[in-house]
């Protein structure tokens, strides 16, 4: 063989020049991954992962799938989505189950859902071999396999509303005396507060040696000392003579003002000029000036003092409006002069024998007070409404504590103005918050700041900003934030039922009860509560409502089993506690204030607040009268109306079985059936 000549060899010479081999095409890099994906999605079965925050990678998903069943993973940078190839079904179904496990961690979908219709490239929406994936937000999708049984009827939630305290009426009726002594008409919104400590479901204050409740809830305790000297003097006329020479004579205001001369007291420069005529023919002889009995109106007006000055909190009324008081040393000697003059003249008082009219000055005893009070609300002789007006607390009483107000005690002055805290919105108010305002209630002094343009005309109520003097610490920004609830992260231990207080409901006989949820009735079992308490439910939705609609920023949530949580039902938030998770996106959820239990889609859930630690006052019931095997339609359909949601109804007996822990109810069955 001869010898090949290789040092002149160039393998790629015959190619390079055999022009029947140079054919090139002109392929793009967009172009060859889009063929690539759709080969990709025509071969191996995948899931759509959506990106909704930094945590979302492509390492995350990996390790929450298991590398070993991922064929491979494509992140869209235009629609914020990962592919998530498997290697076969079998692969797809164990990523299932992990998504079925922790639903809380990725949103994820599978094959391409309608709702990624305007995320997806153009090339997905026309790709017919692309997996379905069926919508979870449709009722069809639920899984009825559920060991709990759920209500058969979606029926709405029953809601109740007190008739306001003093409606618009009340200032337009001829001769109404609460237009008159009330210019503002600032007692228009007022509410019903304080419903569940009146009625004992909570105490917001501990016992203590002495009246703790009383010292914190209205101040002028300070004042006993000094009643209980005047009390000392040697007749009533030196007692009486003793309170009078630090009046002033012009406004009636307590004060440490007077002449040096003739001692006659007075406030300041602008009511000296009113006396100023009378003083000069008077002061020479040593004797004060006679007045007459009347009263100018311009004096006895309710003022709100200075802003800059110091002030303290007298009472409470909602999360924003307080009661304040000037706390400077001339104010403080007027105020406390006042409590007791109103207690020494308020003893001869005669009590009423009729009804007072709305708006009228009163005199309240209870226990050992005597209070200035007006009246806002007569329509129930055992519920009468009145404000104590040196104080500001809103009190609940009978006709048998209110006595005749004598024309000198309804013409003094009063020192305690309400204001409105800026910033701060109306919330419900809670046993944490009202803790706060009792620790605060005549303990602190705090500098009131406000504008005068910044008067709120609607409510008869001047907006301020209130700095405690010591630590110059807000008080707006305090309340703001114990009232703001704050929506928990993913790494919080969730919160379960026994976080809430439950509230027992008396023994007895003849209860009247508010029917919450009906929809065990077949099964002997009936949510109720009282009418009270149906009440407080129906005011703590608006707080609800304002979380879920603005605070709460997850999309969904898909709760533990035991957890509490916040869900939308019939468009209105409400709380619940998950007790059954079946896998299909519907956990089943008991709504604690109304009773009954409905699959709720995880896209309407939301985490629960821990600043919503109101009670439970729902109580299930087991009819103990109730025999359903004898019961024939007709029977139940009559019976169902006579307890349809939302109706009040009397029992025959209400009692508790401390072992089983549940309450029982004997209905009375015979007798609802038989009426007509």
């Amino acid at each position: 063989m001869s010898e090949i000549n290789w040092e002149n060899f160039d393998p790629q010479a015959e190619h390079y020049y055999d022009e029947g081999s140079n054919k090139y095409e002109n392929v793009s890099a967009d172009s060859t991954a889009t063929n690539d994906r759709k080969k990709r999605q025509l071969q191996y079965p995948y899931l759509v992962v959506r990106k909704k925050h930094a945590l979302i990678t492509e390492s995350l998903l990996k390790n929450f799938f298991g590398e070993a069943i991922i064929y491979g993973i494509e992140y869209r940078t235009a629609s914020g989505v990962f592919f998530v190839y498997f290697h076969n079904l079998g692969s797809l179904e164990a990523a299932k189950i992990k998504i079925r496990q922790f639903p809380n961690i990725i949103d994820c979908v599978e094959g391409r859902p309608n709702y990624y219709q305007n995320q997806l490239p153009s090339d997905q929406l026309h790709n017919e071999n692309v997996m379905p994936m069926e919508d979870l937000t449709d009722k069809n999708g639920i899984d009825e396999k559920r060991t709990i049984k759920v209500s058969e009827k979606e029926s709405q939630h029953p809601a109740f509303h007190k008739v306001p305290i003093v409606i618009k009426a009340d200032y337009s009726a001829k001769n109404s005396l609460i237009a008159k002594n009330d210019v503002y008409q600032r007692y228009l919104n007022v509410k019903h507060e304080f419903a569940l400590e009146r009625l004992g479901v909570y105490v917001t204050v501990d016992s203590l040696e002495k009246d703790q409740v009383k010292q914190q809830r209205r101040s002028g305790r300070k004042v006993v000392t000094y009643i209980q000297e005047l009390e000392t003097k040697p007749s009533d006329s030196e007692s009486k003579l003793a309170q009078r020479a630090n009046m002033c004579l012009a406004c009636m205001c307590y004060t440490d003002n007077s002449c040096k001369f003739c001692s006659m007291p007075f406030c300041n420069k602008t009511c000296f000029n009113k006396l100023s005529t009378l003083h000069k023919e008077t002061c020479a002889t040593g004797k004060w000036p006679i007045l007459d009995e009347t009263i100018d109106e311009q004096f006895t007006k309710l003022k709100l003092p200075p802003s800059g000055s110091n002030v303290k909190i007298t009472a409470f009324e909602q999360s924003n409006v307080v009661y304040v008081r000037s706390a400077e040393i001339h104010a403080e000697v007027a105020y406390f002069k006042l409590i007791s003059d109103v207690m020494c003249h308020g003893k001869s008082a005669t009590k009423l024998t009729k009804l007072p009219r709305c708006g009228e000055l009163v005199i309240y005893k209870i226990d050992t007070e005597i209070i200035r009070a007006m009246v806002l609300n007569v329509e129930d002789p055992q519920a009468i409404y009145i404000v104590c007006v040196d104080y500001g607390s809103v009190e609940i009483t009978t006709l048998d504590c209110l006595y005749e107000c004598s024309y000198y005690l309804a013409s003094l002055p009063r020192y305690t103005v309400p204001v409105l805290l800026r910033g701060v919105p109306k919330r419900y108010l809670t046993s944490n918050l009202c803790g706060v305002f009792y620790e605060l209630n005549d303990n602190y002094t705090f500098v009131l700041k406000y504008a005068k343009h910044d008067f709120d005309a609607g409510k008869g109520m001047q907006r301020v900003l209130l700095i405690e003097t010591e630590m110059n610490r807000s008080l707006n920004r305090l309340v703001k934030t114990i009232i703001t609830p704050v929506e928990p992260t993913l790494y919080t231990n969730p919160l379960t039922e026994d976080y809430l207080h439950h509230v027992y409901l008396p023994n007895g006989k003849h209860m009247e009860l508010v029917v919450m949820d009906n929809s065990y009735l077949k099964d002997g079992i009936i949510y109720c509560t009282l009418l009270e308490y149906a009440y407080e439910i129906t005011q703590l939705q608006r707080d609800l409502q304002f979380y879920g609609e603005s605070l709460a920023k997850r999309t969904y949530y898909a709760p533990r089993k035991n957890e509490l949580c916040i869900c939308k039902y019939h468009d209105k938030w409400c709380r619940g506690i998950c007790m059954e998770i079946v896998g299909d996106g519907y956990p089943s959820i008991l709504f604690l204030d109304y009773g009954n239990i409905t699959p709720i889609h995880i896209d309407y859930i939301r985490p629960y607040a821990p600043q919503f630690n109101y009670p439970i006052l729902t109580i299930l019931f087991v009819i103990n009268d109730l025999v359903p095997c004898d019961m024939s339609d007709s029977h139940w359909i009559k019976l169902e109306q006579q307890l349809a949601i939302g109706s009040i109804f009397k029992c025959n007996e209400v009692s508790y079985d401390e072992k089983e822990n549940n309450y029982s109810m004997c209905l009375g069955v015979d007798a609802i059936l038989s009426s007509k």
